[in-house]
């Protein structure tokens, strides 16, 4: 059987959705904080493009790419109070991207469907969620050729796993996960067992002490239940967690992420090996110096081109001075057997949040793009496909046409 290895998480004339005057003074807060992004080819050029959510404007913003590094801000679309997960898939079947988010004081889940051409609707299906929703996955949890999504609750300890329509629905009501993930956090999804169905890790922390803290296994048995469950520990206070082949035997791997904001233990990376059965063994750890913390979500991709996986490590906290943001992106460098090394620090705006990986410029390397959540930003950096990085354009989410919020 063909195994799944890993879901979509993030994981397509102008006429996106622009804010009405009815969203106008739809806030949050008075900063834009972009934080999750996402990458596709939303107007259908041939050339990559962002999402990114803006938590403090209440929207999405779309960042049009033109195939050499540069991006301009085209348009947003409105979403509920305090837009946090996001994803971009084709949730419809039209052959159209789409772009899939959760409102953390909204408790629901958006779709908005893309018409190919740059636009998207406004709320083109939504269901509820509980637990102050933050991170959304998307997969065939049933294998009905759907996408379906799982809907993060970190307030609750609860994961809903929304069953796709096909047509950019969800059938309801959802299945739930409500055991043994409190304050569950990152979410990623792959064929961990090699069963043909999709499961689901998550981060997560009973309390902030010592050992409070595990990665969350639940094996998928293809109807969108998810019965097995297995624990593995994993250091303080880890966020971000993601799937990848680190090893190169066929088996899904997994890198996670910490600490978070508020630790007084400092940031981490490790990475943990998987057998093919659901276990998981951690193979490295790193500790970070100086501590700081990260609040967003780590990047894979063979950065240096030697057939291995690297990591992209956004640091939102400066470890030095309290409350001050970072303005650095750790590179690290896989050997191919799990292990990792901390390669050359990116210099970003300040308090990056999330990284992701694509090819910007269309010459076959890998690039990065990363929030900036302090100063409403995002950055691209071209890859070299040797490992280094040099910045390409930095583009605001607030200002439009000469015109900021």
């Amino acid at each position: 059987m063909t195994k799944k290895y890993f879901a979509i998480l993030a994981v397509g004339a102008c006429s996106i959705a622009f804010l009405s005057p009815a969203f106008g003074n739809h806030r949050t807060g008075s900063l834009a904080l972009p934080e999750l992004i996402v990458v596709g080819d939303f107007n259908e050029d041939g050339n990559q493009d962002l999402a990114v959510n803006v938590t403090g404007f209440d929207n999405i913003a779309f960042l049009m790419g033109n195939g050499l590094g540069g991006f301009t801000l085209q348009g947003r679309v409105p979403t509920d109070t305090l837009p946090k997960g996001l994803a971009a898939a084709d949730m419809n079947r039209d052959r159209h991207i789409d772009i899939v988010g959760c409102n953390n004081w909204g408790y629901n889940a958006d779709v908005h469907l893309g018409d190919g051409a740059g636009g998207f609707g406004a709320r083109d299906a939504s269901v509820k969620a509980e637990g102050g929703p933050n991170r959304v996955a998307l997969a065939d949890f049933n294998n009905d050729r759907a996408l379906d999504m799982a809907v993060v609750g970190p307030d609750e300890g609860v994961a809903l796993i929304y069953l796709g329509n096909g047509k950019g629905g969800f059938n309801q009501p959802p299945f739930e996960i409500e055991e043994n993930i409190p304050h569950n956090q990152g979410i990623t999804s792959a064929d961990f067992n090699g069963d043909g169905n999709f499961d689901i890790a998550f981060t997560s922390f009973a309390d902030k002490q010592p050992g409070g803290t595990h990665l969350e296994i639940f094996l998928g048995n293809g109807t969108g239940e998810f019965p097995s469950h297995t624990e593995v520990s994993c250091n303080d206070l880890a966020v971000s967690v993601i799937a990848g082949d680190l090893n190169k035997d066929g088996l899904v791997d997994l890198v996670v992420g910490g600490a978070g904001p508020e630790n007084t233990t400092g940031n981490f990376i490790q990475t943990f090996l998987g057998d093919g059965t659901g276990n998981f063994t951690v193979k490295k750890t790193i500790l970070l110096e100086p501590n700081g913390a990260i609040k967003g979500e780590l990047a894979v991709g063979d950065f240096n081109e030697d057939g291995n996986l690297d990591v992209a490590f956004p640091v939102a906290a400066d470890g030095v001075i309290r409350h001050v943001p970072s303005t650095i992106v750790h590179t690290f460098f896989g050997d191919g057997a799990g292990n990792i090394t901390q390669g050359v620090d990116l210099t970003v705006g300040p308090e990056p949040h999330t990284a992701v990986v694509f090819d910007a410029n269309n010459d076959g390397h890998l690039d990065l793009a990363v929030t900036n959540r302090t100063d409403g930003t995002v950055s691209v950096l071209l890859g070299s496909g040797t490992g280094s990085f040099t910045t390409s354009s930095t583009i605001s989410v607030v200002c439009e046409n000469g015109v900021c919020d």
